[in-house]
């Protein structure tokens, strides 16, 4: 096993840490296949060799992009282009940055600190180092950051509930930089998963104290090729764990897994290339267009929310300074979110099925059907 098998006796662990340790991190792994890293890196190479003839800078690819081409090119292609407001912290977000730090430094000191104290530490050095949180955190009285830091400990309680001391011989690492260099150097796929464990075949687990969503396998089959690519080998197996539930998706890593993902990342990467060169991108309107810097000139979007789900007008929610719809006379296909959720011709790959279950909470949060 890459990880080992366990030498922690199981009267020092919880069912639950027992049930993580047995089920999620020490099964037996798929054998790796000797020749994906090749054979994976050709194939994205000959999609992309166009593009090493393209004058400018190169496009970066990461998970969010990803999901914002597979939701709508639209808001994609305004996202490459800089466009919308920088990004801000909220309560919400600034607690699971904060929590993600305090993974950080509750493994390096092996739980030695009350998750406070720990806590505590990693707001001082991710003030220090993150400059989007800094800035946050700096305008915050002290209730404030007590009531962010409080957030975070729930969460770095949860996480030590759920998982038991990891072993230096497995070599955890919380938030591992992951980047590979495509087509000349054109196109950069980035990625930071928050905890990586294993040598030299890995497990790779990402957490979210919310619901499932439907793209949570695709950033990790994301992360499964960015970790290829990097270190010529891939993963055994990428986890989603949700905190609150102790519940986990995981799927273990196989080609078809990496053809997928590199299948995702080509369709992108050749599509940002074309926006920006001045291409039109389809629109895919859906909630999403909720965050879309496009949405108060994008007559997809105005339709989308002048209609129900019954096909009557309501409420615009600001969608337009005027607060009337341009196109009320547009009618919506009924199949028009779905595709939303797919771009361009990719293997079928069923979502992997949640541990354990699942409890309802953590299921998707809306039917995801096959990946196209």
């Amino acid at each position: 096993m890459s990880v080992g098998g366990p030498t922690l006796q199981p009267v020092d662990l919880t069912p639950m840490q027992l049930r993580t340790l047995r089920d999620l991190i020490a099964a037996d792994p798929v054998p790796a296949d000797p020749s994906p890293f090749e054979r994976i890196r050709s194939l994205l190479e000959d999609r992309l060799a166009p593009l090493r003839r393209h004058v400018g800078g190169p496009v970066w690819l990461g998970k969010h992009r990803l999901t914002d081409f597979r939701r709508c090119p639209g808001s994609f292609a305004a996202g490459l282009l800089g466009e919308g407001q920088p990004f801000q912290h909220s309560s919400r977000t600034s607690a699971g940055a904060l929590f993600h730090k305090s993974i950080e430094l509750d493994v390096v000191t092996g739980r030695s600190a009350d998750p406070q104290s720990i806590c505590e530490r990693a707001a001082d050095r991710l003030s220090d180092g993150d400059a989007a949180f800094g800035r946050y955190w700096s305008g915050l009285d002290a209730l404030a950051r007590g009531e962010v830091v409080a957030e975070a400990g729930r969460h770095l309680i949860l996480f030590r509930e759920s998982f038991p001391p990891l072993l230096r011989r497995w070599a955890p690492q919380p938030e591992l930089p992951l980047k590979a260099l495509l087509a000349d150097g054109r196109v950069i796929l980035s990625g930071k998963p928050d905890l990586v464990l294993g040598l030299p075949r890995r497990l790779i687990i990402d957490f979210k104290s919310g619901q499932a969503w439907p793209e949570h396998p695709e950033d990790m089959r994301f992360y499964a090729l960015v970790h290829l690519l990097r270190t010529g080998l891939p993963p055994y197996r990428v986890a989603t764990f949700f905190l609150d539930s102790g519940e986990w998706q995981a799927e273990d890593v196989g080609e078809e897994t990496l053809e997928h993902a590199a299948d995702r990342v080509a369709a992108a990467a050749l599509a940002a290339f074309s926006f920006v060169d001045g291409g039109r991108p389809d629109l895919h309107p859906g909630r999403h267009c909720d965050w879309c810097p496009r949405r108060a000139s994008c007559p997809a979007a105005s339709a989308w929310f002048a209609q129900d789900v019954t096909g009557e007008t309501s409420a615009m929610h600001g969608l337009l300074p005027s607060g009337e719809p341009t196109y009320r006379s547009a009618t919506l296909d009924p199949g028009s979110a779905r595709r939303g959720d797919g771009a361009g011709s990719l293997r079928d790959r069923d979502d992997p099925p949640a541990g354990r279950g699942p409890p309802l909470d953590v299921r998707p949060g809306h039917p995801a059907g096959p990946v196209r």
